[in-house]
């Protein structure tokens, strides 16, 4: 077992499942609702084909089969992978930055390509989005949520001595803010096509995360923890 298996193996008993689960849940509905407003989802279109990149225990998987997806996915942490396996799905246990002849992202091509809260644990993120982007059928679309780590409370903590970013052992390897994610993705050739914010509120309070809804959609770099974004292959435009 490879030291980054070991380690997600790790990562993953540590989470507080009911907590990560629900803010896992959260995300999968953003995701539906941007693939539903861009058309990229419909009735007569399912089921379609979705790959799922760092699925860990397959949370979200859940949610895109009830919705009536061909979900399936790949994880770096043995742990996961067989839990997600449990729950009757196909998913592959592999880094996703090693490649290989067997990478389902460079072999096969899917409609919907999903990857949640992973880029920012990755070395070479870009590199691993050029190949999400090879990946895509024609009509593909990707769905990539990034944490916000800048949002209020983790600047409060900054103002009282406190590191906004996490110790020594955060798990995390960039911190993006939407500029430098919007960078990170022109320059793996993809353009957005929609953004939603997921709210700072947990789920567990759903009725403060519609008051703060305004908030939400006015400040969203301070009241959102995970922005979630539609992507597409850019289309070059050609002159004559």
């Amino acid at each position: 077992m490879t030291d980054t298996a070991t380690r997600y193996d790790s990562y993953w008993r540590l989470r507080d499942e009911s907590r990560t689960k629900a803010r896992s849940r959260s995300r999968v509905f953003l995701a539906l609702r941007l693939l539903e407003e861009a058309g990229c989802v419909s009735r007569e279109s399912l089921p379609l084909s979705l790959y799922e990149i760092g699925c860990g225990p397959g949370w979200a998987l859940e949610v895109f089969r009830e919705a009536g997806f061909e979900a399936r996915g790949c994880d770096v942490s043995p742990e996961a992978v067989d839990r997600a396996r449990e729950l009757g799905f196909e998913v592959r246990c592999r880094d996703i930055e090693e490649g290989g002849e067997e990478d389902p992202v460079v072999s096969g091509v899917v409609d919907v390509l999903v990857c949640l809260e992973v880029l920012e644990h990755l070395r070479e993120p870009s590199a691993v989005l050029e190949k999400m982007r090879e990946a895509l059928s024609a009509e593909g679309c990707l769905v990539i949520s990034l944490p916000n780590e800048y949002h209020l409370i983790s600047r409060l903590a900054g103002l009282f001595g406190r590191s906004p970013l996490g110790g020594p052992d955060d798990p995390h390897l960039h911190h993006f803010e939407r500029a430098s994610a919007l960078r990170l993705f022109e320059g793996a050739g993809l353009e957005v096509r929609g953004r939603l914010d997921d709210s700072i509120v947990p789920p567990r309070m759903p009725v403060l995360r519609w008051l703060f809804r305004p908030l939400l959609a006015v400040l969203p770099g301070l009241f959102s923890i995970a922005h979630v974004f539609l992507l597409g292959a850019k289309v070059e435009v050609k002159t004559r």
